[in-house]
């Protein structure tokens, strides 16, 4: 898997793109992820997981700022694990969280030669986390991708997310949140 830390490094001829925090790589970002790969095969195209240097609160509001699942280099050895063949690493500025979801969309689409996106359906971007799937969706005829939109994957009768993952690691409750973020081979019972 290539690493780069701009769209500029890309020099695949197109891409699928998944775009997301992705702490930790938990079963339901590995659900997405595994979307958008066997989608790039589909599509004749490169897989691409698009994610962060650090969370975005710890720019935007620091003191709200969880702390990391796991740190940035176990999640992009996850993200090759799942057969991702590029990591978009996003330094996260004050500036890249102000930019327009709409001018971000348009960017990410011409630069990196998007086929499709891949986004879970809580997934929000661009300032003020005004960008949503919904918006993915509505620009995908106009901007010539195809747009996915993965439903949650449930972790009993709660939705996964790394926000459960630290719940369950306060409560101690360590063996559960292990197997939130365990790599199955796919179709594995978890």
């Amino acid at each position: 898997m290539k690493v780069i830390y701009d769209t500029t490094e890309f020099t695949g001829d197109r891409a699928v793109v998944a775009l997301g925090m992705f702490d930790g790589v938990h079963i339901g970002h590995q659900t997405l992820i595994r979307r958008a790969v066997a989608l790039a095969r589909e599509l004749e195209a490169q897989s691409v997981v698009c994610t962060f240097d650090r969370h975005p609160l710890s720019v935007l509001c620091p003191e709200m700022a969880p702390k990391a699942l796991l740190p940035l280099d176990e999640n992009l050895k996850k993200f090759e694990r799942l057969g991702a063949e590029w990591a978009l690493v996003q330094a996260f500025t004050p500036g890249y969280g102000a930019t327009d979801a709409l001018a971000f969309l348009r960017s990410l689409v011409a630069e990196l030669r998007v086929k499709a996106i891949v986004v879970g359906e809580n997934y929000s971007f661009g300032a003020k986390g005004r960008g949503n799937a919904a918006l993915i969706r509505r620009m995908a005829g106009e901007l010539g991708y195809r747009a996915e939109i993965v439903p949650p994957v449930m972790d009993g009768d709660v939705v996964c997310s790394s926000t459960r993952i630290r719940q369950l690691l306060e409560a101690g409750e360590t063996g559960h949140a292990r197997r939130l973020l365990r790599i199955e081979a796919e179709g594995d019972a978890l």
